[in-house]
């Protein structure tokens, strides 16, 4: 077989066939030139259906590329969209990627794609299979994330929750020797109340009854009934020992006055606008006092042994009934009470007196103020618990008032007179005890709780 090639350019439809990408005639050694005509024997050149399939497979790679293309183009999408999803739900561990497909044949993609939108491509047109339309890509995006955002729900359940912080309401870190007046207010309590007290009526009364056996000594040798009528009080040693009775309450007052007069911009209540002001504790506390100086003044003026052993319990029934009142019958106050305004609901009687004790008595000042009432206006459990508290200081002072009265009314005035004392610091003392227990207990666990987001504060 033998084809003849001009010298001279050939016509379109002769070019057509050729394309730059087709292969190339092998000329054989034998080549020879006659007359401007080259001629070549026996060569094998492609066939016209060699040259269209070439033709095909050139295009077909080209789809295949441009498919490739965009198939990374989505995986860039795909993972801009997972990276925006873990940035709102973060998961216990990041999603796997989808695994890489092999490539194939243009017709296998074609058939297996996802769906896409903006009409056929000319690959479709080469390889005689219609393109589907092309997925939104907000769809896409929203598909991703409830998939990321379930995923993650499922394994943030199973995560333990995280704690909260939890503020301490008493955060100052205060010396005893801050304010020696305060510090020593206790132990002036305790020596003016019981000891001096004690001291001064005792002392009498172990000389008055030696000299009571010493004139009585003849009766009773002769086994007769001394006339003599044993001594147990007169009007001297009662008012001796109730002039030393309201020192140790004066002392705690003038050291609460003095802080707050001084330091009022420390401690002084939120509302307070000047000095003179002070706060709840000291007022209700000044009253307290005066009341209890009554029976005292009254039954050592007229002799009334029985009332002026009531004094310390005249001082617990007002208080008691500030209690009551406190908790029985809560209305808006008429005038301002510490760090609440007028028109302010009353809140527990134990609320007032724990504030004023340990912002000004504690030296914790204002700062513990704020928190306190941030807590009692926002924590459910924190305004029960002061119920709870007061009704049982409620109790405390009728338990206290029984007791007191069966001493007075069934022992000599010697033994109830000492014994009076005992029983109202005993009372004190193991209702404080068991306050003190029963906060530590209830703030822990309401600190627990609020760290397992079971309250709100």
């Amino acid at each position: 077989m033998t084809i003849t090639y001009d010298s001279e350019p050939r016509d379109d439809h002769t070019m057509e066939a050729r394309q730059p990408d087709a292969p190339e005639p092998t000329l054989p050694p034998d080549f020879e030139e006659e007359g401007g005509l080259s001629t070549i024997e026996e060569v094998d050149t492609p066939s016209v259906e060699q040259s269209e399939k070439e033709l095909e497979d050139t295009a077909q790679r080209e789809a295949l590329e441009k498919e490739l293309g965009n198939r990374v183009a989505d995986d860039a999408l795909w993972k801009d969209e997972l990276g925006e999803a873990e940035d709102q739900v973060p998961p216990a561990t990041p999603p796997s990627r989808p695994p890489a497909r092999p490539l194939r044949s243009v017709v296998s993609f074609a058939a297996e794609d996802r769906p896409r939108t903006g009409g056929t491509n000319t690959s479709d047109a080469i390889v005689g299979s219609p393109r589907r339309p092309r997925a939104n890509h907000a769809n896409t995006s929203n598909a991703t994330l409830r998939t990321v955002k379930t995923a993650g729900d499922s394994q943030m359940a199973d995560m333990p929750q995280l704690k909260r912080r939890y503020t301490r309401l008493a955060n100052k870190e205060a010396h005893p020797m801050q304010h020696i007046g305060i510090t020593f207010g206790l132990p002036m309590i305790v020596l003016f109340d019981i000891v001096v007290p004690c001291i001064i009526y005792y002392t009498w009364y172990n000389i008055h009854r030696s000299r009571w056996q010493r004139d009585c000594r003849a009766y009773h040798s002769q086994g007769a009934r001394c006339p003599i009528e044993k001594p147990q009080f007169d009007k001297d040693i009662l008012g001796y020992a109730v002039a030393s009775f309201g020192l140790g309450e004066i002392w705690v007052l003038v050291a609460r006055v003095w802080r707050l007069f001084f330091h009022r911009e420390q401690c002084a209540p939120l509302l307070s606008r000047n000095r003179w002001e002070l706060d709840a504790t000291s007022w209700v506390y000044l009253v307290a006092v005066l009341i209890a100086l009554i029976p005292f003044v009254v039954g050592s003026s007229l002799v009334i042994p029985k009332l002026y052993l009531y004094g310390p319990a005249c001082l617990m029934t007002f208080l008691g009934i500030l209690m009551v009142i406190t908790t029985l019958h809560p209305f808006n106050i008429p005038i301002g009470i510490n760090s609440h305004a007028r028109g302010t609901g009353l809140r527990p009687f134990i609320y007032y007196a724990a504030e004023d004790f340990i912002a000004v008595d504690g030296l914790q000042d204002r700062e513990f103020r704020v928190r306190y009432n941030e807590r009692y206006e926002s924590s459910k459990a924190f305004r029960r618990m002061f119920v709870y508290l007061t009704v049982w200081w409620e109790v405390g002072v009728l338990v206290y008032i029984g007791a007191l009265s069966a001493v007075i009314w069934t022992l000599e005035f010697h033994i109830a007179f000492g014994l009076s004392l005992g029983i109202l610091f005993s009372f004190i003392g193991t209702w404080a005890g068991t306050t003190v227990l029963f906060v530590n207990w209830e703030m822990d666990r309401q600190r627990k709780a609020f760290e397992l987001g079971k309250i709100s504060a």
